[in-house]
């Protein structure tokens, strides 16, 4: 057996102490399971402890189903008995389903059958409460084929006519452009089918499925329509900038406007050949969109003052890092109102030009003019401050550095996991510790959750242990007015509930950002130069987090950021906890 040694505290929980004996018992060393219970302790507000034993492979989908119902007293059902009566499914709206990995097998005047993977999944009660006021016998079946029946049931089939397939796809760019928090249209093709699914709030939602026998005349129309202006109708062939239709073997890039009254969009095409057809991406971007201030993006009061402070430098680069779609380029454009543009000349680089942004002089990044030529085109124009859409190469790096040298404010955003590790990035790109150290003025880190919906949230399950771990960093927010608590004065944790009109039954609606501002202070610069090739950005993250040990709450890392936004109501602890998996192992 399994000695204590390898429980932490935070597995006391009786089925987890189930499914640990049961994977001892099957073999797995108690090396091996040190090694995977340490592991889960910084995922376990992500995903339940049966989810890591799958995925590092110590237990398959069916054996720890298996295990679960054993512990529970529950039914177990198998792939080959799982089956769903008429349009039972439905009794669950599609979203929940899809993200609690549950689906109703069938139901009665007043009762169902509900098939789950795991209850102990986080926000798994938000079946419980989709489900409230019924009398409910629950099973457990796999979870991958549960995932399966779900997309299979949930499933919409298109039809469209050959003659109709134009007015299908304008038809389907109109939607997507007028649909809230709407990034992406995926057209994905298979053997049989060629799926449609839509990226909502940074979730990959279906759409619709189209047989397999349309989908290259929808490829081919998807083609065509890059080569549309404005107004919908045809701007002429490929050499207008459209995608060219014959060509199936190379990737494609390509980008095209609409116009929907006052509602322009711009869209990004990407085409990759992939060997069950041609795999489209298209990217949607809402040109007329305002942006409002950097509070209204989640920031909160004490890191938005010492960004506009930041900002303020007469020189000097500011970083703003983190992942693709969550957000840096609608954090440059909220700053740009702190720039004082009326008295600086400010020249900005993008690729693609999201936000048409006063008084700022916005040049797109084409085969012709990349981020380098741009920036070495900008020296002649003697501006006061340049903002650069993206450091993606040494030469861009060293020129933007050349620019904070000369007297010049650089506002850019780098990929990196965290505020700090942006300065390896550049490391990495060859820039010199030295200048790194002289030039930088602030980091900023930044994610984007999902936030809860006000309408059907709910109190959370484990609030007391919540309060009780993050009391002490709420108080400190409080008592030092990082945040504005008007007639809160205590911590309050929620989670999605069952869905309602207001957020289609989802338990979410649209997103926030979740910040960490670090302040390249003489510490850091110090620690910099000195490891330089070999920064230890820990090391840097260990000084942050003595910090905020001291008091300091505006030293506060990412997840910080996102537990004091969930002690306010704005979103969930699990999703706080799913965004900054990898940005908490480095602190």
């Amino acid at each position: 057996m399994m000695g204590a040694a390898y429980t932490p505290p935070s597995l006391c929980e009786p089925q987890d102490l189930f499914l640990i004996e049961r994977v001892v018992g099957s073999g797995v060393s108690d090396p091996q399971m040190a090694a995977v219970l340490a592991y889960h302790h910084g995922v376990e507000g992500h995903q339940p402890l049966s989810r890591t034993l799958v995925e590092l492979g110590l237990a398959t989908d069916e054996s720890v189903a298996l295990w679960i119902a054993q512990f529970l007293g529950w039914r177990y059902v198998s792939r080959d008995d799982l089956r769903v009566e008429a349009d039972a499914h439905r009794a669950l709206p599609e979203a929940i389903s899809r993200n609690r990995h549950a689906i109703v097998l069938a139901r009665g005047p007043n009762s169902m059958t509900v098939a789950a993977a795991d209850p102990t999944c986080p926000q798994f009660d938000q079946v419980r409460y989709a489900l409230e006021g019924q009398t409910v016998e629950w099973v457990v079946s796999p979870q991958a084929d549960i995932d399966a029946l779900v997309s299979e049931k949930f499933r919409t089939s298109l039809e469209v006519r050959d003659n109709e397939v134009e007015r299908f796809v304008e038809d389907m760019i109109r939607k997507a452009a007028h649909t809230r928090g709407l990034s992406d249209i995926h057209c994905i093709p298979d053997d049989r089918s060629c799926e449609i699914r839509w990226r909502i709030d940074g979730e990959l939602i279906p759409w619709g499925t189209l047989p397999g026998t349309m989908k290259e005349t929808v490829s081919a129309q998807l083609k065509l329509s890059s080569t549309r202006g404005p107004d919908g109708k045809s701007r002429g062939s490929v050499a207008a900038g459209g995608l060219d239709v014959a060509n199936r073997l190379d990737t494609q890039d390509a980008s095209s406007v609409r116009e929907y009254g006052s509602k322009r969009v711009s869209l990004r095409y990407s085409v990759i050949p992939a060997i069950n057809g041609e795999s489209i991406v298209i990217r949607v971007l809402d040109q007329s969109a305002q942006v409002g201030s950097l509070e209204s993006l989640g920031m909160l009061e004490d890191t938005a003052i010492r960004v506009r402070a930041g900002l303020k430098s007469p020189n000097g680069i500011v970083l703003v890092s983190g992942p693709t779609g969550h957000g840096k380029s609608t954090t440059l454009a909220a700053a740009v109102p702190c720039l004082d543009a009326r008295s600086k000349r400010i020249l900005s680089v993008e690729d693609p030009v999201e936000y048409r942004l006063r008084s700022v002089t916005q040049a797109p990044v084409s085969a012709r003019m990349p981020f380098a030529a741009a920036l070495r085109a900008f020296l002649r124009h003697n501006p006061d401050i340049v903002i650069v859409g993206e450091i993606r190469d040494s030469e861009t790096a060293s020129l933007a550095m050349r620019l904070a040298l000369t007297g010049h404010l650089i506002v850019t955003t780098v990929h990196a996991n965290t505020a700090v590790q942006s300065l390896s990035r550049l490391l990495d790109l060859g820039v010199e510790a030295s200048m790194l150290a002289s030039t930088t003025r602030l980091l900023l880190g930044q994610r984007l959750v999902k936030r809860l919906c006000t309408g059907c949230r709910q109190p959370h399950r484990k609030a007391d242990l919540l309060s009780g771990h993050y009391n002490a960093l709420f108080r400190s927010a409080r008592d030092t007015g990082a945040i504005d608590l008007g007639e809160v004065s205590e911590p309050v944790f929620y989670e999605a509930g069952g869905g309602c009109p207001l957020c289609h039954g989802s338990g979410f609606s649209g997103r926030t950002g979740i910040f960490e501002f670090r302040d390249m202070g003489s510490r850091l610069a110090d620690l910099l130069v000195r490891q330089r090739s070999r920064f230890d950005p820990a090391a840097a993250e260990a000084m942050f987090g003595n910090a905020v040990a001291a008091g300091d709450v505006g030293a506060r890392n990412m997840r910080e950021d996102g537990m004091l936004k969930a002690s306010l109501g704005f979103t969930a602890p699990e999703e706080v906890f799913g965004a900054t998996l990898e940005a908490s192992r480095s602190h």
